[in-house]
């Protein structure tokens, strides 16, 4: 099994191009923001929100949907949403904010097509 490390490491390997503004972009956002909401815990999820450059119209972006989904307890994240989603096959780290071990802690999932490129 990759530790946090490794995976990282392999994340940051990956190839990211820039590519032009994609109108589809804000319905992929849609389409997870929709599947979320149906498959997670309704008392922990408060919003969920498009953000990051393919968030923004007319802009050129890495072609990955950044979503923000805000919840009510990072310790219900790690005990209820982690498995929900890395059963569906989201990749799952969990980071500090500041590159170090401290606090703030936040939960980063990372979901592929079929291709195994990243789209959220």
């Amino acid at each position: 099994m990759e530790t946090f490390e490794q995976k990282l490491a392999r994340l940051v390997k990956e190839k990211i191009a820039i590519v032009p503004y994609d109108p589809y972009w804000p319905e992929m956002f849609e389409q997870e923001r929709r599947h979320l909401f149906s498959c997670l815990p309704k008392n922990l999820i408060k919003r969920v929100e498009h953000f990051g450059s393919t968030a923004v119209p007319g802009l050129s972006a890495k072609p990955i949907i950044d979503i923000l989904v805000e919840v009510t307890s990072l310790f219900e994240t790690r005990q209820r949403i982690v498995p929900i989603l890395e059963s569906q096959g989201y990749e799952y780290y969990w980071r500090p904010s500041f590159g170090d071990d401290l606090p703030p802690f936040y939960a980063w999932f990372i979901k592929r097509d079929k291709a195994g490129s990243r789209t959220h």
